[in-house]
């Protein structure tokens, strides 16, 4: 074996690099997917055939055509992977490849005691296509022992050792955006990180991506649509890479009510996040050819939900940017155990809504693009079938304002009109722009009232509701 022209990693000594290592950089393969921009480079491989096994064997098995089997992501994980087991290895003194049996069982049995079964196959997957890289055959193949322990993994691990997450609700959704618009709608520029949380969390739910997807969506991938709606592009995603005919449209519903009464990932973006990214100087890149039919990832362009530096850079979100932001939510509105949610929270919960709204479960299966069998379902789809699951997240919030549990107003920044007071247990106006709150027992009730409640302000005729709270507001 020989080493190839990959950069090396540090922790891996002279001994270990004589395997050929993964790339976790992009290639011009990964770029083009599929071959449409391929240099001439790229076929050199193989024209190099026919001058000789040794120099056709140096080139190929290093060359991007074989590195872009796997994703570039996939090639990230299955690296770091590699240097962990060549580290155990090395405190052994014994060689990574060929995989040895005794060794690479100790080596699981070490990571037994700590990681869950579905992480432990990752990196048995990682040695194993280390092993296909390098022109080895499968270790289960040769070694029944280890096929026999990948089994036992299986039946005693493939479970979960943590609680699953739990979905976000609606309810929790309406909340955020009402104590955001209340509180910071009129600070978006200084308080870009929960313009972009809120941003975030809106199109996640109601478009229903994977965390790494939202993460990665550029700023050329959305397209905002004239009636009010809005089309995402998702090319950069988990199952897609090098499959040409793979790119999948998601599409967000046109806004039921204004802005300021009901949540809209569509106004939102449009309103009020894309207008602070200009005037934060983020725009598409000068450069960029992006259009409706591109089959390749923007690499110019920022990011949707970027991170800016002091320097007035822009960067990639995290998915501990997104967990955080989605329990910073939770703990500001006082709900319970904010670890129990993460970012696949906003996925799942989008599942459960689409469900609970009856929306057709095929159209959910290919709305959230779920697997068949190995590969996922990244096929389009009409415009009116990507609208269903987005329209009935809208209908929801609509149905979430009116329910006793989401006219409580959870924040503790809330004062009551009446005595002044904060608390947990506060009655927010049904009335058109009103944001007034009220206790319970300040507003002399008994309980929770099942329809629509007014404060004493707009309650008092012969004035319509919200017309007061807009008199007053103007004097």
């Amino acid at each position: 074996m020989r080493v190839t022209g990959v950069p090396t990693t540090p922790c891996l000594t002279d001994e270990q690099l004589r395997w050929y290592q993964f790339d976790p950089n992009f290639n011009w393969l990964d770029l083009s997917r599929g071959g449409e921009f391929l240099s001439p480079d790229a076929r050199r491989p193989i024209t190099l055939y026919d001058e000789g096994l040794d120099a056709f064997e140096t080139v190929f098995y290093g060359s991007p055509l074989v590195q872009s089997s796997w994703a570039p992501r996939t090639r990230s994980t299955y690296q770091g992977w590699v240097c962990v087991y060549c580290r155990f290895c090395a405190l052994r003194g014994r060689p990574p490849l060929p995989v040895q049996p005794p060794l690479f069982l100790a080596w699981l049995d070490a990571l037994f005691e700590k990681l869950s079964g579905r992480t432990i196959t990752v990196a048995i997957t990682a040695i194993v296509a280390w092993s296909a890289l390098n022109d080895l055959p499968h270790p289960a193949d040769l070694h029944p022992v280890l096929r026999r322990a990948w089994m036992g993994l299986v039946r005693t691990r493939s479970v979960r050792t943590r609680p699953q997450k739990l979905p976000i609700s609606e309810a929790f959704v309406l909340a955020m955006f009402r104590d955001f618009w209340r509180h910071y709608s009129h600070r978006l520029i200084e308080d870009f990180a929960l313009t972009r949380s809120v941003a975030s969390t809106l199109l996640g739910f109601e478009l229903g991506p994977r965390v790494v997807e939202l993460r990665h969506f550029a700023l050329c991938d959305y397209y905002p649509i004239p009636d009010g709606s809005a089309d995402v592009h998702f090319l950069d995603t988990k199952n897609n890479a090098g499959q040409r005919d793979s790119q999948a449209w998601g599409s967000l519903a046109a806004p039921l009510f204004q802005l300021c009464h009901f949540p809209s990932a569509s106004a939102f973006m449009h309103h009020a996040y894309l207008p602070t990214l200009r005037r934060l100087g983020v725009s598409r890149h000068r450069d960029c050819l992006a259009d409706r039919q591109r089959m390749v990832p923007c690499r110019r362009c920022p990011k949707l939900f970027p991170t800016l530096s002091s320097n007035g850079g822009t960067g990639t979100m995290t998915g501990q940017h997104v967990a955080a932001m989605v329990q910073f939510w939770l703990r500001r509105l006082g709900v319970q155990n904010p670890e129990r949610y993460s970012g696949i929270s906003l996925r799942s919960g989008t599942a459960t809504l689409a469900a609970m709204q009856k929306v057709d479960p095929d159209i959910t299966q290919w709305h959230m693009r779920w697997s068949h069998g190995i590969r996922g379902t990244y096929t389009d789809r009409p415009h009116h079938a990507r609208l269903a699951v987005s329209s009935a997240v809208a209908d929801s919030f609509v149905a979430a304002a009116s329910s006793a549990a989401a006219r409580l107003a959870t924040s503790y920044h809330d004062e009551c009109a009446l005595c002044g007071q904060g608390g947990r247990d506060l009655l927010l106006c049904d009335a058109d722009l009103c944001q007034n709150v009220a206790h319970v027992r300040c507003a002399k009730l008994v309980q929770v009232p099942k329809g629509a409640w007014f404060c004493h302000v707009c309650a008092c005729p012969p004035t319509s509701p919200g017309a007061a709270c807009k008199a007053a507001r103007e004097k």
